[in-house]
């Protein structure tokens, strides 16, 4: 079987796409050596996938590049090219790690959906934008030959919006890199001179791009009643993500607050010593298709305190602790706990040992491949 395989959204600080692909298509190089796989990616990214994606797959580039004004003029005529692209490759099946994709004549379609953020929460997209995906994703998931979510929360969010039935679409959980998230050793990693004073002050961390949904507003309300409760003076709120949108607000609040501290967005090596050196990880995330943060927190060892809706009961089953994400004085008795309750911290940690292991890319990948297999018509 010949697999072709959308990368468009490899990119540096893309996220959790970018994650997902990586390791989807590096286990599945491992996992896969009969079929023939095809990884197309931006024109500008294809130094950055030589880099990084396995030597054994074909490499191929979709002409156009990942700045604001490609990315339209990608919407509008990227389909000429995939229509050029399948009858010169003659691809079984082509398979898209986000929600929407071209038509073909031939090649059967599987679909990842990672949320339906815009589905729920429109507003945080500009009008065109949101116009483009209210009809693209519905017409993509409608046509699609088989959908994957990565949580039954979102597969639950899909047969709500469409009225997709059951047996079109297939859980299959992401997973952490813990290579990726290993803690630092030695002097692999030196502090930046102006975050020298992280060394000393205790800190809660929060990792995500700024945008309404992730609701940093209320973390920084329920952080002042947690200091003001706690009488914890040193203690501070570390928020590190890029800029996504409608984040005037928060970057108001932050600067309203001296003990708040927000960071954009750090290299790897950098947020690998955040997260190892955090007293708490939060996480009020009122939306998540998949919550990676507290899990990679757990790979450090340090205990989460998140939201109890969306995915993350699924996500982080009972290996943290949970708080109403819309009431602030909840959301700081919870965390206050989360930090001085010894003997739970250490059952939690326990938990998130065991809950980490539960999500594998290898697994992601294998069951990944073998409904390639059943799309396609064989036998897995």
């Amino acid at each position: 079987m010949k697999i072709a395989i959308n990368c468009a959204f490899y990119q540096p600080r893309s996220g959790g796409i970018a994650e997902y692909i990586l390791n989807l298509v590096s286990n599945m190089a491992l996992l896969d050596k009969e079929d023939e796989f095809i990884l197309y990616v931006l024109k500008d990214m294809e130094e950055y996938a030589f880099q990084n994606f396995p030597r054994a797959f074909k490499i191929k580039t979709i002409p156009f590049r990942s700045s604001g004004l490609h990315r339209i003029s990608r919407s509008l005529f990227e389909q000429g090219f995939w229509r050029k692209e399948e009858e010169t490759e003659r691809f079984d099946l082509f398979h898209s790690p986000f929600f929407h994709a071209p038509h073909f004549k031939r090649a059967k379609v599987l679909m990842t959906v990672h949320d339906l953020r815009f589905y729920r929460f429109p507003y945080t997209y500009s009008f065109p934008r949101y116009v483009y995906l209210k009809f693209a994703v519905k017409e993509s998931c409608l046509r699609a030959d088989h959908i994957v979510t990565i949580s039954q929360f979102t597969k639950d969010e899909l047969m709500c919006a469409y009225g997709l039935s059951d047996e079109r679409i297939t859980v299959v959980h992401e997973a952490i890199n813990k290579e990726r998230f290993s803690p630092l050793t030695g002097d692999a990693f030196v502090l930046p001179e102006r975050f020298r004073f992280l060394k000393d002050s205790p800190y809660i961390l929060s990792v995500g791009h700024l945008e309404p949904r992730k609701n940093y507003v209320r973390l920084i309300d329920a952080f002042d009643i947690l200091k003001k409760k706690s009488g914890l003076a040193d203690l501070k709120l570390l928020i590190v993500g890029k800029k996504g949108h409608h984040y005037d607000n928060i970057i108001k609040k932050v600067n309203e607050n001296a003990d708040v501290v927000y960071l954009d967005f750090v290299e790897h090596d950098f947020l690998r010593w955040l997260y190892g050196n955090a007293s708490l990880f939060a996480f009020p995330s009122y939306y998540e298709g998949f919550g990676f943060p507290p899990l990679e927190a757990g790979c450090y060892g340090v205990v989460s305190a998140v939201s109890k809706i969306s995915s993350m009961p699924e996500v982080c089953g009972d290996a943290v602790y949970y708080f109403d994400p819309y009431d602030v004085e909840n959301m700081a008795d919870v965390m206050m706990t989360a930090l001085t309750d010894p003997v739970g911290r250490s059952e939690k940690k326990e938990l998130m040992a065991k809950q980490i292991d539960g999500f594998s890319w290898e697994k992601n990948a294998r069951q990944t491949i073998d409904l390639y297999k059943r799309v396609y018509g064989e036998t897995a």
